[in-house]
């Protein structure tokens, strides 16, 4: 029989008694790793360091969150433009959640751009309603969007006319090229109550010289 030493004098020897072998099978239960109790451990798993640091890397990802959301909330209270309306911006792994009400679809199409040139944000969800604070009419639409459209100097040579069904805007006429097609349904979009805007302005092409025309400015060109 093995000698005792003074550091475990006080056990007693012999096979564990009844008490002590329940509290081992707890421990081998409770621990999985099966039935050897001989498996080490790291350290870390032992003082619960692995816990501590996962609980860690979830704290600084909702810190990282909630510190996005709240640049974007400061962005959308101190603009000039969208402050009074009250927005809302809800944050979720780099994902924002946009909701509130503009007054016209050009502030929220603004309002998605802005967003997205945050840092941080991986993609936007335009949720915000348009509306107005009284009753504006089709007709009250048309009027906007005609005031629009006259007031913009570039569309000075643009025959462009509205026509507004339930706040959706159907725009019709003649341009000279593309890009007036498009300023025209930007300078649409800022009136009040426009929710959508369909755009079927057809580009103005120069008609063919007949041979005549022709002829006679190649003579003029000639006697000069």
């Amino acid at each position: 029989m093995p000698q005792r030493t003074g550091r475990d004098q006080h056990r007693p020897s012999g096979h564990p008694q009844p008490r002590e072998y329940k509290s081992q099978k707890a421990q081998l239960i409770s621990m999985p790793h099966g039935n050897q109790k001989d498996v080490k451990r790291s350290i870390a798993y032992k003082t619960g360091l692995v816990d501590w640091e996962r609980k860690a890397r979830q704290n600084h990802n909702r810190e990282l969150g909630g510190d996005l959301q709240d640049r974007i909330q400061a962005l959308l209270n101190s603009d000039k433009d969208l402050r009074g309306y009250g927005l809302n911006a809800e944050v979720t792994d780099g994902h924002v959640l946009l909701t509130g009400i503009v007054d016209a679809l050009a502030e929220k199409e603004r309002l998605t751009d802005l967003v997205k040139s945050i840092p941080g944000v991986k993609s936007v969800e335009n949720s915000v309603a348009i509306s107005t604070d009284g009753q504006v009419s089709d007709a009250d639409i048309d009027t906007e969007v005609a005031q629009e459209l006259g007031a913009d100097p570039r569309l000075n040579t643009a025959k462009v006319y509205p026509k507004t069904t339930k706040g959706t805007v159907t725009l019709q006429g003649h341009a000279k090229d593309r890009e007036q097609v498009e300023l025209a349904g930007q300078a649409a979009s800022k009136a009040r109550g426009v929710k959508q805007i369909i755009n079927r302005i057809r580009t103005t092409r120069p008609r063919p010289l007949s041979l005549a025309a022709i002829f006679h400015s190649q003579v003029k060109n000639d006697r000069e």
